[in-house]
């Protein structure tokens, strides 16, 4: 623990952390960060590896990959694979899959816990160790060992939200200069730089229909892929045995009717945590 606190970037690969990552490398967001983090879930597209392997390289400061077990994808199919006794051998990862009966959310949807378990716990462990916090060392009382650079966007900027951490702070430089999702596309574009993709993994049901066709006809082995976890939850998973879909229509996603502009599909500006599809 320095004397100042780190200042430390959390790398989503998507729009918004990208563009924040390369402002700062050009030095348009002070201070130059320390490094960047990347919470690898093991179920991203092709495409977010490859801008993070990009990045590695453009950056002047280092991006660590940090993941949890062998990733959420293997989590959640761990967690359907049935014993001989009719129990699961994984524990479930808690994404938000659609369920065929109500729940405590009250919307037919499981209780999200994906982001924090594999996304904001790993970064937080990373962060922890290059700060020199050993496990179950705290530190002093109000002293911020690091600051947090959050992607967000000012059109997204319901999603913020504090650290429960007491010694780690967030910052959204974005949101503090007023940028957009739009705007980050258009610096992307100034500086011709290709263009990123959003953040998120293959089979997340924080999709609309929009979303789904274009992962079908662009990124044909993400299709795939989430087609494989959906059919996979369909006889449940630890901790439930109802039938879970990745789909609000609560139909295989492979035969989903995906051209129902009205279908309600929830979007990542659901989804409050402020770490995922950025």
């Amino acid at each position: 623990m320095g004397e100042r606190p780190l200042e430390i970037i959390s790398l989503g690969a998507g729009v918004q952390s990208t563009t924040m990552a390369l402002m700062a490398a050009h030095g348009e967001l002070t201070p130059m960060p320390d490094c960047a983090i990347f919470a690898d879930t093991g179920a991203e597209p092709d495409y977010v590896y490859q801008t993070v392997a990009d990045l590695e390289e453009l950056l002047p400061f280092p991006v660590y990959r940090v993941m949890k077990g062998e990733g959420l994808k293997s989590a959640i199919l761990a967690s359907t694979e049935a014993k001989g006794d009719g129990s699961y051998k994984g524990r479930f990862a808690g994404a938000p899959f659609y369920t065929t009966s109500q729940t405590d959310l009250g919307m037919g949807m499981l209780r999200r816990q994906c982001t924090r378990e594999f996304k904001i716990e790993p970064i937080t462990k990373k962060v922890r160790e290059l700060a020199g916090l050993k496990p179950r060392q705290r530190a002093k009382p109000g002293q911020i060992v690091a600051r947090q650079w959050i992607g967000i966007s000012w059109d997204e900027r319901q999603r913020m939200k504090e650290p429960r951490e007491r010694w780690l702070q967030h910052r959204w430089p974005l949101i503090e200069k007023h940028m957009t999702r739009g705007h980050c596309l258009e610096w992307m574009q100034a500086h011709n730089l290709p263009l990123p993709q959003k953040s998120a993994c293959t089979f997340c049901p924080y999709r609309t229909n929009a979303e789904w066709r274009e992962m079908k006809a662009d990124h044909p082995e993400a299709w795939q892929d989430a087609v494989a976890v959906d059919a996979a939850i369909r006889n449940g998973v630890r901790g439930t045995k109802e039938q879970l879909y990745v789909h609000q229509s609560m139909a295989p996603l492979d035969q989903t009717d995906l051209t129902d502009a009205s279908a309600g599909q929830i979007s990542f500006l659901d989804e409050c945590e402020g770490m995922c599809g950025v």
